[in-house]
């Protein structure tokens, strides 16, 4: 399956706005960067559409902290219980931090390219080899099937093997979740051992 085009979010987004209904994205596993853009949703360029921004925007995980953001329309109500003395400042603290050393790092572009890079080499070795196909993904939060269902196991565990950590994300896809600093010199010890793996290895290359 392959990511939904930004012109389905566009449609998407202006059916719900003509129905009513609250248009709402989770960021949790998408925002602070890895998709190359600050917010996964930057990619969808709502702004662009009749629908406009989304009404409210949910993140957490990579950020470091949870919380929302939203439009004027959605926002709290002040006489309702107050979430601030739950408010962990020192959190908020290391997310203006960790931001601001992201642009100071241009961590946003480095992811770009990487994800340009580990794209191109994955199609390749998609071609070359043949047990891989359908690589997928924004910025470096990239996914590729193995054509032997019964392969990922074997697969994962070769990679760790050589020091890359990839996850099961489905029963054939493995998937990569990369810190920012990921660079193309990085990356292309991905490409190696996706391209040195054969098939043979499955039986005899398991923890």
């Amino acid at each position: 399956m392959r990511n939904a085009t930004p012109t389905f979010y566009k449609q998407l987004r202006l059916l719900a706005k003509n129905e009513g209904i609250p248009f709402i994205v989770d960021e949790t596993k998408t925002g602070m960067g890895q998709t190359g853009k600050m917010w996964g949703h930057e990619l969808w360029y709502l702004q662009d559409s009749n629908g406009g921004a989304p009404d409210m925007v949910t993140f957490g995980g990579k950020t470091g902290i949870s919380g929302f953001y939203a439009t004027y329309d959605f926002r709290m109500n002040p006489h309702c219980a107050s979430f601030e003395q739950n408010l962990d400042l020192t959190k908020v603290i290391n997310f203006g931090v960790s931001w601001r050393f992201i642009q100071k790092k241009n961590l946003l572009e480095l992811v770009q390219d990487t994800s340009s890079f580990i794209k191109i080499e994955l199609e390749n070795a998609a071609r070359d080899k043949g047990h891989i196909f359908n690589v997928r993904g924004l910025g470096t939060a990239i996914s590729f099937d193995l054509v032997n269902r019964g392969a990922c196991d074997s697969m994962q565990a070769w990679l760790l093997k050589r020091g890359i950590v990839v996850a099961r994300v489905g029963p054939q896809t493995l998937g990569m979740r990369p810190s920012l600093i990921l660079g193309p010199s990085h990356a292309a010890n991905l490409r190696d051992a996706v391209r040195a793996y054969h098939p043979l290895h499955d039986a005899s290359d398991r923890l």
